[in-house]
């Protein structure tokens, strides 16, 4: 990041843009770093409708509908509201907790299909959609320690793990029988790092990569349909980083791993 080189965190000139960003921190307390996976989620219920439309659409700009506008906005206060709601679990730890996330995932992918189109095949489609995106949340259920720098137990996050691996296998091999390219090669290419985390001795950063990647690899795939997102997640994910360091001096959200200094077990 640049800003570390240019703005060294005791710099003055660092000091001076500190002010300028705690004018921000209303508008970050509506916890931004989500929106990306509601509207990948949100992405994928217009994926799908656009692929039963049409199998071959890549790169197409004409995707975006100023319909998106208001129903990604919505999806964030939609969020918000579940979040309140009793029903819905910040960690999956039960099938009650596993169901509310689905049904919150369907009505995000539903959202997304609005602007296209609905179609009775669009469910069926969905379903690798919303597997993964199962998938997702019990990633980040996953609780990892990086202030003590501790390993989570391996005997504790191996069931979440099997689950994980198998659903994202899943989810890629319903894709394929539906001749999804985006959701099968999403599955495929993200299924080695839960893989790895299940096999190798337990450590922190096979979690972090877990939680990474399993946001970046569906946004950037969906982004092949849909290139305006990417400049959308873009743009984001670089206002979250400038907030952080110029906020709390910290480099984040970020692709590297904080690797602990006891050994792991």
């Amino acid at each position: 990041m640049l800003a570390e080189k240019y703005f060294p965190v005791e710099s003055s000139r660092y000091k001076r843009f500190v002010g300028l960003f705690q004018k921000l921190d209303s508008f970050f307390a509506l916890s931004p770093d989500r929106w990306f996976s509601i509207w990948t989620v949100v992405l994928a219920g217009a994926n799908t409708a656009a692929h039963l439309e049409n199998r071959w659409v890549y790169w197409d700009w004409s995707t975006f509908s100023y319909l998106f506008i208001p129903i990604l906005v919505f999806s964030i206060w939609l969020d918000r509201y579940f979040n309140k709601l009793q029903f819905f679990s910040k960690n999956i730890d039960s099938l009650q907790s596993a169901l509310s996330v689905v049904f919150r995932g369907i009505v995000f992918f539903i959202l997304g299909m609005l602007p296209i189109g609905f179609n009775s095949l669009t469910i069926i489609y969905g379903i690798p959609y919303i597997i993964f995106s199962l998938v997702g949340y019990m990633v980040w259920s996953i609780q990892i320690d990086l202030k003590e720098k501790n390993p989570p137990l391996k005997a504790t996050i191996l069931p979440f793990l099997i689950i994980i691996t198998l659903l994202t296998i899943l989810s890629s091999i319903i894709g394929y029988i539906n001749d999804d390219p985006i959701i099968s090669t999403i599955g495929a290419v993200y299924a080695p790092f839960p893989l790895v985390a299940l096999i190798f001795p337990s450590a922190i950063r096979h979690i972090q990569r877990c939680r990474m990647h399993v946001i970046f690899v569906p946004a950037m795939f969906l982004s092949v349909r849909f290139p305006w997102f990417l400049i959308m997640v873009t743009l984001l994910f670089w206002l979250l980083r400038y907030y952080n360091y110029f906020r709390f001096g910290e480099v984040k959200p970020s692709f590297k791993v904080d690797l602990p200094i006891i050994k792991d077990s």
